[in-house]
């Protein structure tokens, strides 16, 4: 059957990839040992998870601008999909980097369609012997993030400066999140106030241009 949607593409992933358990070796000198290390076995499955999807009919055209938001367009059906594929070990909360906060303002307010970027999400969980594919999840950005303590939205902030966005725990408290995509740009303008930089567009200019264009 081929793929016609990120739906069906993430009902095949649920099918043929929730449960499998998967084994990370290195061997030096002819003696092997299995990886149990959280960084080594999230990059590993992180760099396999592109060559799933294209073995299984995904063609997948990598961001050029390697620091610009999102990661891939995906090509299913003839129609373009922008997308990110990210993964985390699921005995922790999540906390992979959704985007640059700078970089993400000013690539929403150029093209605010990328705002329905869709998250292919894989969570591992390490076992004795390697990792198990605990669950998959499709989201979309406002149903993966929402308010934090301290911030309008999840955020990663590094000497004053907001770095990146962060998800909250979307797979056990979903009710966390924002419940649509103008709360999520309402808080993304609320987090550009509390962090004003000069030269970017004023946070009210960015959030009434952008809702006007999704709500076109």
């Amino acid at each position: 059957m081929s793929l016609m949607s990120l739906e069906q593409l993430h009902k095949k992933a649920i099918e043929s990839i929730k449960g499998e358990k998967g084994v990370i070796t290195i061997n030096i000198g002819g003696i092997p040992k299995t990886s149990k290390s959280n960084s080594i076995i999230g990059n590993c499955v992180q760099e396999w998870i592109p060559q799933w999807l294209e073995d299984n009919g995904l063609k997948l055209e990598p961001n050029t601008h390697t620091q610009s938001f999102p990661d891939f367009t995906a090509d299913i059906g003839g129609k373009k999909y922008d997308m990110e594929v990210k993964c985390w070990n699921y005995n922790n909360s999540p906390a992979f980097d959704i985007s640059n906060f700078d970089g993400f303002y000013r690539e929403i307010y150029i093209n605010p369609a990328k705002l329905y970027a869709k998250y292919l999400i894989f969570a591992y969980k390490p076992t004795t012997h390697g990792f198990i594919i605990e669950n998959i999840y499709l989201k979309n950005l406002w149903e993966i993030t929402g308010k934090s303590v301290k911030y309008p939205i999840g955020l990663q902030v590094k000497q004053g400066r907001p770095f990146a966005i962060r998800p909250v725990p979307f797979h056990k408290f979903p009710e966390k999140a924002f419940e649509d995509v103008k709360g999520f740009i309402c808080a993304i303008a609320e987090t550009r106030k509390e962090f004003p930089l000069d030269g970017a567009i004023d946070a009210e200019l960015w959030l009434k241009t952008v809702s006007r264009i999704i709500l076109e």
